[in-house]
This record gives C-alpha cells, sequence and structure tokens, in this order.
C-alpha cells in the first residue's frame, strides 16, 4: 500500500512552507528552509540542514518537499552512502520515494 499526504498534511505542509518563507534564519553552512517528509505513521522535518551532511530519511513510500533554497540528493540507504541517488531541487515534491537519508548540496 502507497502512503501519501492525506489534504490536511497537504495544507499543513503549504502552511509551513508559507510561514517559512517569512522568516530568515539561515546559516552561511545550511540550505535555508525546511525539508518535510512523511510515510503515513511518521512525520519529520529537518529544518536548515546542513550542507554535506546526511539525514535519515523515513523509507520506502515516503513523500518528500524540499522547501530550502538549494538540491539535496534522496539516498535509498540509510548513510548517504549508495551510488544511487536522486536529485531534488528547491521548491520540489514527491509522492513516493525511498528515502533511506538525504544530503543538502547547498
Amino acid at each position: 500500500m502507497r502512503m501519501r499526504f492525506s489534504p490536511r498534511s497537504a495544507l499543513v505542509v503549504t502552511a509551513g512552507a508559507l510561514a517559512l518563507s517569512f522568516v530568515n534564519l539561515s546559516t552561511a553552512s545550511a540550505a535555508p528552509g525546511v525539508v518535510i517528509m512523511e510515510n503515513g505513521s511518521q512525520f519529520k522535518q529537518i529544518r536548515d540542514p546542513q550542507g554535506g551532511q546526511c539525514h535519515p530519511g523515513l523509507g520506502p513510500d515516503t513523500a518528500i518537499a524540499n522547501r530550502t533554497g538549494g538540491t539535496i540528493l534522496l539516498f535509498p540507504d540509510g548513510n548517504c552512502k549508495t551510488r544511487i541517488l536522486n536529485p531534488l531541487g528547491p521548491g520540489e515534491f514527491r509522492p513516493d520515494e525511498n528515502v533511506g537519508s538525504f544530503l543538502a548540496l547547498d
């Protein structure tokens, strides 16, 4: 069974992204904004992900939104080590990904 953002979750994500657009709390080595993940039973937000740092994901069937100013790379493994990677640009959303981990490039 595939998990997707519910209409309520999509509204929360949109409202959160809009609220973050008014806040400027970025650091020099972080991608300003938030990465939002949900896989039905779990919900996770990473604010201002540090560039070059591996962040854990939620695994298969994850809906992910990149609401940062930079590109992130999605990896199927939990430690950003596989050669299979998938870029997700600023403002992009994917409803069904295998996100073992991600790496912010900016």
